[in-house]
């Protein structure tokens, strides 16, 4: 079997619902997917995550080409190919991303040519249902309206909720994590996400100020670049720390785990390397006794990746799911996605249980 031609399309669609974070926010969504072909008749799926005009140029202009001619069966010799063995290194950035898009489209093509879902290549099923947490509750003015929106995820069954927050001081916000906490209950998991919005200073008071809530885990606290800093807030917040989504690899994640920054690790497929390299940074992170929840925030191409992963690595926990409508999300899948109680099933067909449609593409598709 050989790569025939591959195709990138980015789709786009509008926001339906407010998007604010605490370094900004955005008015609509985009997504990066590539279409592998082959001369066998099979096609592949794959998402890279960042910035999408740039994955998108990088895989054009760039990444593509290595790609054609080549076994797409051939995955641990074609993600080396992509991301290791060119003139200069390429350790993290939007070149990742890139290449993370064209390894996970190999492996929908390798489930489709065996037949088989790709949990089943990576290692057997542990998981066949994943419990979630909706990540889609965003900073509002007013504490009451972030309140409605965890009132909202909780009529859906599900049991976990996380809150994008910290666009004020740790001190303004303490009225926003009240409120969301009376609306919720003791009983229900909540976790805040900062975005890296905050100083070491600032993600300090926070931790001090937020604990009395029950807050499952602190996200994304500070800036990536600042390991030693995140080592020392771990230290003396009693809020456990997570981060990831914008770490690349298992050297930056051994880099991270050294550093004793985190608490639970979230890598995303469509940054980190793959779903290969992902597998590696889970293995990694179970022999340092750290937690995985992997970063899964964007069209229905990576949740379906990041559903095949979980399922077969037994050390993941707490699949982040989207239910804001935002994205080009459950029109992706083959089979309806099924959410029952809270808990995401696995896609059982052939692949990552994914295509892409004429509709979908002329519906959400620009140039």
């Amino acid at each position: 079997m050989k790569v025939t031609a591959v195709k990138v399309y980015l789709l786009e669609k509008k926001l339906s619902s407010s998007m604010c974070i605490s370094r900004g926010g955005f008015s609509v969504r985009h997504h990066t997917i590539v279409e592998v072909h082959t001369d066998a008749g099979i096609t592949g799926l794959g998402e890279g995550i960042g910035s999408a005009r740039t994955v998108k140029g990088i895989l054009e202009e760039r990444l593509n080409s290595l790609l054609i001619g080549a076994n797409p069966l051939d995955i641990e010799l074609l993600r080396r190919k992509l991301i290791d063995s060119q003139v200069y290194f390429e350790r993290k950035g939007s070149a990742i991303c890139a290449a993370s898009a064209l390894e996970m489209a190999c492996w929908d093509i390798k489930g489709k040519a065996l037949q088989v879902p790709v949990y089943q290549l990576l290692g057997g099923m542990c998981q066949p249902s994943l419990e979630a947490y909706v990540s889609d509750i965003y900073w509002e003015e007013k504490p009451e309206a972030m309140a409605k929106s965890a009132e909202r995820i909780l009529g859906q069954g599900f049991g976990s909720v996380k809150a994008h927050i910290g666009y004020r001081e740790p001190a303004d916000e303490v009225k926003r994590v009240r409120a969301l906490r009376e609306a919720i209950g003791d009983k229900t998991r909540l976790m805040i996400d900062l975005n890296a919005g905050y100083t070491y200073s600032q993600a300090l008071k926070a931790a001090q100020l937020w604990e009395p809530f029950d807050i499952y885990w602190l996200e994304e606290p500070l800036n990536p670049n600042h390991l030693g800093r995140a080592a020392e807030l771990r230290a003396h917040s009693n809020i456990p720390i997570a981060a990831g989504e914008n770490e690349f690899q298992l050297y930056g994640f051994k880099e991270m785990f050294d550093a004793g920054a985190v608490d639970f690790a979230m890598p995303d497929i469509g940054r980190a390397g793959g779903l290969q390299e992902t597998k590696n940074i889970c293995a990694l992170a179970e022999s340092c006794g750290i937690e995985v929840s992997p970063h899964n925030f964007s069209s229905g191409v990576l949740l379906a990746a990041t559903l095949h992963l979980m399922a077969a690595t037994p050390n993941t926990a707490l699949l982040e799911f989207d239910s804001s409508e935002n994205a080009v999300y459950r029109e992706l899948f083959v089979e309806p996605l099924k959410v029952e109680k809270g808990r995401v099933q696995v896609p059982h067909g052939p692949g990552l249980g994914v295509q892409l449609s004429a509709e979908i593409i002329e519906k959400f598709a620009i140039s």
